[in-house]
């Protein structure tokens, strides 16, 4: 039986980010991991989709100033690229956990009893085991639901359907249906709710509703989805308008894709039969501390209950290897998270929504927005009339900045410096008199 510190299931950003950490202050740590190093956000996620929709930018920009084509030629090309940078990652992710002093075991792991895991043949005893399995994507459970492709398939895709029914209008169907409609796909995005981006601003919301049918991205709106068949080389996805009571309409495409959003990949680990508890979610239910039920067995990013993010992972993964291994570590403030939607154009916010606010200030007039629309100098380079939007939301007494919606493909990089202001109280003063860089698109939030 082999020893260790801690075992840590899952390879990706927080099971890497408290192997690591761990490591560092002396522990000794063995990750275990089935798949590729990096997890969800290297592999199916986050640097797949960014460079897709680089991509598809950049196609698009040509297409209106240069007359390039773009297309599914340029989908084969940016496979290719994003297949190099996802294996140039996996190499250094493995590299890095190599040279901290944490050892690798590549299999299925089990929890088999108190501080036991088992992989293969092998057993492996720890004080401590760290469950970072991330999450998966949630299956369409209807009938035909099997006919669909996950938000993971469309990344080993080698060529493109004609056309594609997307359902979800969470943050992964709408970057999905932006990207593949970039590419040159027709795109039906098929939505269970009256809205897309449920917890995000409404205005955000409604302007990006506008930009994609005004590209052509055909919008269901207040369809639940009851059957999917084929017949003739087609998709045919059928939904029940919720505004509509007794009717049923149809979709019929290529493909279909559900992208209805991920849970929590913790089944199969033997959890269950250690007795750990889970969340309304279907998360591992832990403390304060990412302590489970059972005495011994932590847990932390898509596998609990909470925010889904990798940068929230990666926090998560470094303050607990500080707290069990070295110093008492500062916890990360998950008050204000930036967030990002990576469509086009691009989303990203900060804070309270309006309705948020109000909810929270318990009267509206205690609530102010400024709102700005305009069209940036990349748009009018490229010939196209898109307009970007930019929401405050503020304290109607004091000024203080509660919230920042933008909608511009700058938007996610300026929300990450805006989350660092909002979490020192910036008022809408200090912006005004701040002299802003010209020109930009930032500096609409100056002015």
């Amino acid at each position: 039986m082999r020893k260790a510190d801690l075992v840590v299931i899952g390879g990706g950003s927080g099971g890497v980010a408290c192997a690591r950490r761990a490591a560092a202050h002396g522990a000794r740590v063995i990750l275990v991991e089935r798949d590729a190093i990096g997890g969800t956000c290297v592999n199916r996620g986050c640097v797949p989709k960014k460079m897709l929709s680089y991509g598809a930018g950049w196609s698009a920009i040509l297409s209106g100033c240069l007359s390039h084509t773009g297309g599914h030629e340029d989908w084969r090309d940016a496979i290719v690229r994003v297949n190099a940078e996802v294996a140039r990652l996996n190499a250094g992710y493995t590299q890095r956990l190599h040279e901290s002093g944490v050892e690798i075991l590549r299999g299925d792991a089990l929890v088999t009893g108190k501080g036991e895991v088992r992989v293969g043949d092998e057993t492996i005893h720890a004080r401590r085991i760290l469950i970072a399995t991330g999450a998966r994507p949630r299956a369409l459970e209807v009938p035909g639901g099997g006919l669909a492709a996950s938000s993971d398939d469309v990344f080993t895709w080698q060529s493109l359907p004609g056309s594609i029914a997307v359902i979800g209008g969470g943050y992964i169907g709408v970057e999905q249906a932006s990207i593949l409609s970039r590419y040159g796909v027709k795109v039906d995005l098929i939505v269970a709710g009256d809205r897309l981006l449920p917890h995000f601003d409404y205005d955000i919301s409604r302007s990006l509703a506008e930009a994609l049918t005004a590209r052509g991205v055909r919008l269901h709106l207040n369809a639940r989805v009851h059957l999917l068949s084929q017949a003739n080389g087609a998709v045919e996805v059928c939904y029940r308008p919720t505004d509509r009571p007794g009717q049923t309409e149809a979709v019929r495409a290529q493909a279909a894709l559900a992208a209805i959003g991920r849970i929590s990949n913790v089944q199969g680990f033997g959890l269950e039969a250690a007795g750990v508890d889970f969340g309304d979610k279907g998360g591992i239910r832990v403390d304060r501390q990412f302590r489970s039920n059972v005495r011994g067995i932590y847990a932390l990013g898509d596998a609990i209950d909470g925010l889904h993010l990798t940068p929230v992972a990666t926090a998560q993964g470094r303050w607990l290897a500080d707290r069990l291994y070295g110093r008492r570590g500062e916890r990360a403030d998950f008050d204000f998270v930036p967030t990002a939607v990576f469509c086009e154009p691009a989303i990203g916010a900060v804070g309270l929504t309006e309705a948020q606010a109000i909810a929270a200030a318990g009267k509206p007039e205690r609530i102010r927005t400024v709102v700005k629309r305009f069209v940036s100098l990349e748009n009018r380079f490229a010939g196209t009339s898109h307009q970007s939007m930019f929401k405050l939301v503020l304290n109607a007494r004091s000024g203080r900045v509660l919230g920042a919606h933008l909608m511009d493909d700058a938007a996610p990089e300026i929300v990450q410096t805006l989350a660092v202001a909002l979490r020192l109280g910036v008022r809408e003063s200090h912006l005004q008199t701040t002299v802003q860089l010209h020109p930009t698109v930032a500096e609409e939030l100056y002015g």
